[in-house]
């Protein structure tokens, strides 16, 4: 039996002791005096002029770049093939010069894009779904972790957030058995000082209980994907309820416009979104004046391409290109990301000096509803694809309330066993009464208004949204 298998079976209190144990792990690894030292460093740089970030990042990319070509099989091939040596590189101007790092280029030159002949200790393992439902393993540092948990600090500062304040998260973990029936849904972090929340038990049954706990605990500051804060949402304003909060934090997934202005109006804050992911090359979060995500300038360097890989105008729309300027671990130079924005030159009313980027477009998904009632964000079902970089592409449609058809577009190398394993993890979060259809295709295709639905839910519920109309 797992340790997973055990934590789920195990009772709510010798969850907690467990939950905690592990972030005492974890705050040894990512937190302590190099974490501390990197959010003062973070908020000081806030105030530093264009010309002196731009000084920062060509140092950083220097010192990546030296490391990536001395230490990584692939890019020493890259840089020879492209004529260039790393000495031509002498800022992040010269990066046009490199050829873009694709998804597909990532997957099948893993082993040669790492600094070592293994991952060595110390170093974090990850995965994304990525924008077609395709997952792709990764690597970075200890360093890179540190950073990443320093660059969420600085948005949750500039959301009022502050060392001792208590959170609630509701994101994708499976905290408790989600063939649990009663509360609690929860368990609290003491070490984080967080709660986290159960997203796989949200039905109208079981929210007033959630919301109850919210009230006891007194939190103010609430993170979760859009499309999970929303059910939560929606419920508070259809019974005449507000829960006032000092500010909520949404990332993941697109925020529309719809999902704001509710999830403003039942926690009467405002909504601090930030961006970001797996591949740990671009973070850009909202300031208080919500005009657009400031770029972390030091994290990494973004850039704007057209569908050819060409650079763009300045202030045109197109893929999001970033280059992280921290992990050794895994370089990541010229990343292309299949979602789309573009960067605010003009200085923000704020005051502070990097650059935005207006709200990313990325996947258009719908929430899928379980027999016993539950809500499900499609961000939480993600998960059981995760360790699985044999499947090129995926696409969830719920057919009817018990019926879900998963279409994949699998490599050769995907197997029945690791179908079956998919199917367990999925139906661990669906429930036993869901019926899941695989599917193997040979392709996915995108919606006719361009977008790449990854959720389709062919079933009436309360937080559905329309694709039709602006969101």
């Amino acid at each position: 039996m797992s340790l997973k298998s055990i934590y789920l079976r195990a009772p709510a209190p010798l969850q907690a002791v467990f939950l905690n144990a592990v972030a005492l792990r974890i705050r040894a690894h990512r937190y302590g005096p190099a974490y501390r030292r990197a959010v003062r460093q973070a908020l000081q740089r806030e105030s530093w002029d264009r010309s002196a970030l731009r000084e920062f990042q060509d140092h950083r990319l220097r010192s990546i770049i030296d490391h990536a070509y001395g230490k990584s099989t692939y890019y020493r091939m890259v840089f020879d093939e492209s004529g260039v040596h790393p000495r031509d590189v002498t800022g992040v101007a010269d990066l046009s010069r490199l050829p873009l790092l694709t998804k597909e280029v990532l997957r099948e030159n893993l082993a040669d894009i790492l600094t070592a002949p293994r991952p060595r200790s110390g170093w974090l393992h990850g995965h994304t779904s990525g924008t077609t439902g395709s997952p792709l393993s990764l690597w970075y540092d200890r360093e890179t972790a540190i950073l990443n948990n320093a660059m969420d600090q600085r948005q949750k500062a500039w959301g009022g957030m502050a060392d001792p304040d208590w959170i609630g998260l509701f994101l994708g973990q499976i905290i408790v058995s989600p063939q649990r029936h009663r509360p609690p849904f929860w368990q609290p972090n003491y070490v984080l000082r967080q709660v986290w929340f159960s997203t796989f038990h949200l039905s109208d049954e079981n929210l007033p209980d959630y919301i109850e706990e919210i009230r006891r605990r007194g939190l103010r500051f609430l993170e979760g994907y859009p499309s999970t804060l929303f059910i939560l949402a929606k419920h508070l304003l259809e019974t005449g309820e507000r829960l006032p909060m000092r500010s909520v934090f949404t990332s993941s997934e697109t925020l529309h416009r719809i999902q704001r202005e509710t999830i403003e109006e039942a926690f009467q804050c405002r909504i601090f979104d930030f961006y970001g992911h797996a591949e740990r090359v671009i973070f850009a979060t909202e300031c208080d004046r919500h005009e657009g995500k400031h770029l972390s300038e030091e994290y990494g360097y973004t850039e704007v391409v057209d569908h050819q890989g060409e650079p763009v105008a300045p202030g045109t729309l197109g893929y999001l290109v970033g280059t992280s300027l921290e992990n050794r671990a895994m370089p990541m130079i010229r990343y292309r990301t299949g979602d789309l924005s573009r960067i605010i030159e003009e200085p923000c009313p704020c005051g502070r000096t990097s650059r935005r980027i207006v709200d990313v477009s990325t996947k258009a998904e719908d929430i899928v509803v379980t027999p016993d009632g539950r809500l499900l964000s499609p961000s939480i079902l993600t998960h059981p694809f995760k360790p699985f970089d044999q499947i090129r592409k995926s696409q969830i449609i719920q057919e009817a309330v018990d019926r879900i058809v998963v279409r994949l577009v699998p490599s050769d190398q995907f197997d029945t066993a690791q179908e079956e394993a998919l199917k367990a993890g999925l139906r661990e979060r669906l429930g036993e009464g869901v019926m899941i259809d695989v599917q193997r295709v040979g392709d996915i295709p995108r919606e006719a208004s361009g977008k790449y639905r990854w959720v389709i839910s062919k079933v009436d519920h309360a937080a559905k949204l329309s694709w039709g109309v602006d969101q």
